[in-house]
């Protein structure tokens, strides 16, 4: 490796390093290190679309061109209709049993007419608004819970580790195909509503790394000067 290229790979271990310490206040993120990180941690929250999932599995969500990408973000959003995560990703799960994977939507007609109220997502990932109507011949008040689909988990294979995308998001092993399912199912435990997933990276640990990638890059930095000093001098010599 060339004096250029290891200068190079060090910058770009300080940039990871600060990355992750960026990123340790983020909901649900993950360390680009593995050495820094943490164990997991959720906190309590007033949010209903606020959700943690079990440990080690993931919410999946749409990516680019088609993709899927994985997040343990739970801080969900009602947006244009759809559910999405605090990218303004949209979150897929099922309408119902059977049904093809796809967007978690809410009926355009109730989103339309505002009869869409109490908005949250249970412990099964059923994610539950209630509809208020009005009877045209009695005038009697209506109101029906409706189930708009329930939020898709992912999990991969022991031993294998997902790309990191971003601070919140990773996509699947090279070769890897994700074990997809529900909460709830013989494969998932439970999730946990109104809770916020924190990053599971360690704030300390990540901040001793970047001050250690800082040194080694300083050092770099001083012996590439130095060589340069002495170039100088046995050039200088030889004249």
């Amino acid at each position: 490796m060339t004096v250029d290229a290891t200068l190079g790979a060090a910058f770009e271990r300080v940039a990871a390093r600060e990355r992750d310490a960026m990123r340790a206040f983020i909901p649900g993120a993950a360390p680009e290190n593995s050495d820094v990180a943490g164990a997991p941690a959720t906190a309590f929250t007033l949010d209903p679309l606020s959700v943690v999932p079990p440990d080690g599995d993931y919410f999946v969500a749409s990516g680019g061109r088609g993709a899927r990408s994985f997040t343990r973000d739970g801080s969900l959003a009602l947006r244009d209709g759809q559910l999405v995560d605090a990218s303004g990703r949209t979150l897929l799960g099922y309408a119902q049993a059977g049904a093809a994977l796809a967007p978690i939507s809410i009926d355009p007609v109730d989103l339309a007419l505002h009869r869409c109220t109490d908005l949250h997502v249970e412990a099964d990932g059923s994610v539950v608004y209630h509809r208020a109507a009005l009877d045209p011949r009695s005038g009697a008040r209506a109101d029906e819970r409706v189930v708009a689909g329930r939020l898709a988990l992912a999990r991969f294979p022991a031993g294998t580790q997902p790309s990191i995308e971003d601070g919140l998001h990773v996509g699947a092993p090279p070769g890897i195909v994700p074990h997809v399912g529900v909460a709830g199912d013989a494969s998932f435990g439970m999730l946990l509503p109104m809770r916020r997933a924190r990053a599971s990276i360690d704030i300390d640990a990540s901040l001793t790394k970047l001050r250690q990638a800082y040194i080694a890059l300083d050092a770099l930095r001083a012996a590439r000067s130095a060589d340069g000093s002495l170039a100088k001098t046995a050039m200088d010599l030889l004249k």
